[in-house]
């Protein structure tokens, strides 16, 4: 009895120190627009919104303190942001879909995150 004991506590153990049941890395799409997603203390969370460079509209973001951007990329179809968030909290990051040269309150479309770093 005190065998199987003494491997509940370990199993326990391992999991408080390597499984905080949050993800590292969490990536999310158009489909995500107005949701919360949750990352690990250090974690990121990686933005792909649909892009078309032939219409002249761009993405524009707009973020919370303590959220920023370590990577973005533009390629075929997609725009995208590796954003981080500095320390524990609740994040937004938003994005704006404007023309090019227009302000942002033209916006046609918003994407809205909500990023929660625990």
């Amino acid at each position: 009895m005190k065998s199987g004991t003494v491997i509940v506590l370990l199993a326990l153990a391992a999991c408080i120190v390597g499984c905080t049941g949050t993800p590292d890395t969490v990536r999310v799409g158009e489909k995500e627009n107005g949701t919360t997603v949750s990352v690990g203390e250090g974690g990121r969370v990686i933005v792909a919104l649909p892009y078309d460079t032939v219409e002249k509209y761009e993405w524009r973001t707009d973020m919370s303190d303590g959220l920023v951007v370590t990577d973005e990329k533009t390629a075929a179809g997609t725009q995208e942001w590796t954003v981080e968030p500095l320390g524990p909290g609740t994040y937004t990051f938003r994005a704006l879909w404007v023309r090019v040269g227009a302000p942002d309150a033209a916006a046609e479309k918003t994407f809205t995150l909500t990023i929660r770093a625990v």
